[in-house]
């Protein structure tokens, strides 16, 4: 019978198992590992399949991924600080209430993965894919999303402060549709975007984010809060994110951009109609300082 070992990257046994009918394969033996509470501080997994597997409670320090299958595979309450994922499947990756600071990911595809209420502070991931990812009560402070995919992704309740999201592409095809809602980004660098207009952003303090030459002006009612930026003409209000002239369109006319109807309350369209009337004047008042300011700059 030869036996089935999990190891760290130095060839230390970290747990073994004879195989046998119960215990065929890798995979066997590191699900019993995390059954059994077994300290895997330093695990080293390279080229396996390892889908569906669920680390509960699992102590993981400066484990190394590399190569690996962990499509649905779940961490749950783990304590994995500094962790290296490097060329893994993490598509439907779901992280719940783990530590997982001072992760490293390194060109994976962790589309529609989920963590929620977890802790990647001072993590990179880079050249990786996280399309359709969602991230929710999920402290990301530090983190530097560099050459990654976001397309659609999700930050709700999240806290970015001093995060980064870097890419070289020419479009801004890599952040499109991505969603801030009630995120704190205190410093968050997004001053590689010359718009904001791609982006979807509801109760979050993009105002304190590191931007490339945004004025923003907030109008704040009893029904309604809304967010107007102007440098990237761009309104939003609840799930509505438009030019300011779609956004007086949607008001007056209760019709969106394509034209499905919108159907406002008398109480909101009041609102509403105020809004409109404030930033008019303000997006003209900013227009006329903006055209002062050049023409002095010019004569000098």
């Amino acid at each position: 019978m030869s036996t089935i070992a999990i190891t760290d990257c130095e060839g230390n046994v970290l747990y073994s198992l004879e195989e046998c009918e119960m215990f065929p394969n890798y995979t066997a033996v590191l699900k019993d590992a995390i059954a059994q509470g077994k300290d895997l501080t330093g695990l080293c997994i390279k080229n396996q399949n390892i889908s569906n597997v669920v680390f509960q409670g699992t102590t993981l320090y400066n484990a190394v991924f590399e190569n690996c299958n962990f499509h649905k595979v779940e961490f749950i309450e783990c304590q994995a600080d500094s962790v290296w994922f490097n060329r893994c499947n993490l598509d439907g990756l779901k992280v719940k209430k783990t530590n997982l600071s001072k992760a490293q990911i390194h060109k994976c595809s962790i589309s529609k993965a989920h963590f929620t209420r977890s802790n990647l502070n001072d993590s990179l991931i880079f050249d990786s894919n996280l399309h359709l990812a969602v991230f929710l009560k999920t402290q990301l402070n530090n983190v530097g999303f560099d050459n990654c995919n976001l397309e659609k992704a999700k930050f709700e309740e999240c806290s970015l402060a001093e995060a980064g999201f870097y890419n070289l592409s020419p479009t801004y095809q890599w952040i499109n549709d991505v969603l801030f809602s009630r995120c704190i980004l205190n410093n968050c660098n997004l001053s590689s975007l010359n718009s904001l207009s791609m982006l979807f952003i509801r109760e979050s303090n993009i105002e304190d984010a590191e931007l490339k030459d945004q004025n923003f002006t907030r109008v704040i009612n009893t029904y309604t809060k809304v967010l107007y930026a102007i440098e990237s003409d761009t309104v939003w209000w609840e799930d509505f994110r438009g030019n300011f002239e779609q956004f007086k369109d949607m008001v007056e006319n209760d019709t969106m951009e394509n034209g499905t109807k919108y159907y406002l309350d008398d109480f909101l369209y009041d609102e509403l109609s105020k809004v409109v009337y404030y930033l008019e004047q303000w997006h003209n008042e900013q227009t006329i300082i903006a055209q002062n300011t050049l023409s002095i700059n010019k004569c000098e």
